[in-house]
């Protein structure tokens, strides 16, 4: 086998590992992006939902006050009653006490039903706490660990398309760039096997003089499909 197909190939099983690691370079930050995602989504739960309970606290002290002004009312006015000489005075005050009185009663309904949102408000909250507690100690468990392992796949990148680029220099220009051209448009596959008299890379059928010129390693075959270049099956 000449050099340069050794070269491309060690150039390959580099593009290889730098593949993996961009998938990494994607996954990696999803995750993190997912950990600091959940956080927010959590905080912003338990804050609206103390919001809630708060409103609902408020509305029912706004009841509260409500109803303790209509008694006050209703006490005034049944004092008024023991004073009254006329008929007409006596009814008129009588049907504002009833008024107040009903009025009451529907505050009453009214209040019962805060309460009861009260109940499930203090239990949503108690259980929003508790996975904003969660989403927070996943964040802090994982945030810095997650950060190295980026930090650690860039520079694991850099330093295998350092060794690539030590070895194109090996060969000639013209081989590089149409090595770059191959890596860039045939899914980062530039250097495919034959196997089973097939093109890895596209599955194509590669015909029988070519598989002895494959075999013999003299010269750098390319696919007559997708143009990669052919070498024998890996023995890895």
């Amino acid at each position: 086998m000449i050099k340069e197909i050794e070269i491309l190939v060690e150039m390959q099983k580099r593009d290889d590992i730098i593949s993996e690691k961009d998938i990494l370079t994607e996954t990696l930050p999803r995750e993190l992006n997912s950990l600091i995602k959940n956080l927010e989504e959590a905080d912003l739960v338990q804050e609206n939902t103390k919001n809630d309970l708060d409103e609902n606290l408020t509305a029912q002290k706004l009841k509260e006050l409500d109803i303790n002004d209509n008694n006050e009312h209703i006490e005034k006015y049944k004092n008024q009653l023991l004073t009254i000489k006329t008929n007409k005075e006596y009814k008129a005050l009588n049907s504002e006490v009833s008024h107040l009185e009903t009025k009451n009663s529907q505050i009453d309904d009214e209040l019962i039903v805060l309460m009861e949102e009260e109940t499930v408000l203090r239990d949503n909250l108690k259980e929003a706490e508790i996975k904003q507690k969660y989403a927070e100690e996943q964040l802090k468990a994982n945030e810095e660990k997650l950060k190295r392992k980026i930090e650690q796949v860039k520079k694991d990148i850099e330093e295998i398309r350092k060794k690539r680029n030590e070895l194109a220099r090996n060969l000639s220009r013209q081989l590089v760039k149409r090595y770059g051209a191959l890596i860039r448009n045939k899914g980062k596959k530039a250097v495919v096997f034959n196997i089973k008299n097939a093109c890895s890379g596209c599955g194509y059928t590669i015909r029988p003089q070519l598989i002895i010129e494959i075999r013999e390693g003299n010269k750098i075959v390319s696919c007559e499909n997708c143009g990669r270049m052919l070498v024998s099956e890996s023995k890895d």
